[in-house]
């Protein structure tokens, strides 16, 4: 299953970037519905890298252990906007992710992240916490943005 879910956010694509380059980002726009905790201490203090495999352990809401989650990045195309990743776990063993974004003029964007989910007979059930998942990641990607991150 695809899930889609777009948003505009008011920024530049540079501000974006900038933000979007740090793994810290999504630890915070996931949070607190996810918490990532890598297995490999200090994978997720340092800019992303394409071809890198990040392997985290995930919980739900911060407390409920779900499983191990594997990250990598296979494109980070700063002229066309986009970053994917194919990522994989106990919970979804395809959760595959495209961030694809472009300005629409006077410091806004147009944002969309788009999930491929194949999770067996799950994959329903995933799919929708998915769209709930991105939709507070969008949320807070603009909280983030605003400077406004409570840390």
């Amino acid at each position: 299953m695809l899930a889609r879910i777009s948003t505009t956010f008011a920024c530049t694509p540079e501000q974006l970037w900038d933000a979007i380059s740090r793994p810290a980002s999504l630890r915070f726009v996931a949070a607190p519905l996810l918490r990532f905790e890598p297995l490999v201490a200090g994978d997720l203090d340092r800019e992303w890298v394409v071809g890198k495999t990040y392997a985290v352990r995930l919980y739900l809401f911060g407390l409920l252990p779900a499983g191990e989650h594997r990250i990598t990045l296979v494109r980070i195309d700063r002229k066309a906007n986009v970053i994917e990743s194919r990522e994989s776990g106990t919970l979804a063993p395809v959760w595959n992710h495209t961030i694809r974004f472009h300005s629409l003029g006077s410091g806004r964007l147009h944002y969309t992240d788009e999930i491929e989910i194949r999770a067996g007979p799950l994959t329903g059930l995933i799919w929708a916490f998915a769209h709930l998942l991105y939709r507070h990641r969008q949320r807070r990607w603009k909280r983030l943005l605003r400077g406004k991150t409570g840390a």
